[in-house]
């Protein structure tokens, strides 16, 4: 009877070890498979490392629509003294709001950055300026993503400032 049962050591009935071809092809296989998936994780990784410079790149050079479109279709943002801004239209509105009361450009620093498989979380520091280059705002955030779709998406994320925001005259 040719073939392997279930009883029987995978090296056979015989006692013989499989061939050397077969253990070459196994481990061949299995370093492949092995090396595949390290390629894919640091694959997104790397990708996700660029998350924050593509949301400052939206936010400067394409406007709210692109911010948004950076967030999961579900994705929230959760902004100081706020209601939470839940979904792309909501989120859009909100990006929007910072765009009109002045605050024409962000400078975004990745401080730190944790992939586990299709899961991201980072933090970092940004400042905001006005359209002459003066400092608006600066902070702190932190946001957490999911690979979805072939790309990191934003899930959630999370800011302050930090200094109080001006008292109204």
């Amino acid at each position: 009877m040719r073939g392997r049962t279930a009883d029987a050591p995978l090296w056979g009935r015989t006692g013989k070890v499989l061939d050397l071809n077969k253990k070459l092809s196994l481990c061949l296989l299995l370093v492949a498979l092995l090396a595949s998936s390290a390629v894919f994780a640091g694959h997104h990784e790397a990708e996700y490392d660029k998350l924050a410079e593509n949301w400052a790149a939206a936010y400067n050079n394409e406007g709210a629509a692109a911010v948004a479109a950076l967030y999961l279709e579900d994705g929230m943002r959760m902004p100081p003294d706020m209601p939470i801004a839940k979904g792309r239209e909501a989120i859009q509105a909100q990006v929007q709001a910072g765009r009109d009361a002045g605050l024409a450009k962000v400078d975004i620093e990745l401080v730190e950055s944790m992939v586990s498989g299709e899961m991201g979380v980072s933090r970092g520091t940004f400042k905001g300026t006005d359209a002459d280059g003066n400092t608006m705002t600066e902070g702190k955030w932190m946001s957490v993503s999911k690979w979805v779709d072939g790309k990191w998406q934003v899930h959630a994320d999370i800011w302050n400032m930090d200094a109080p925001a001006p008292m109204p005259e």
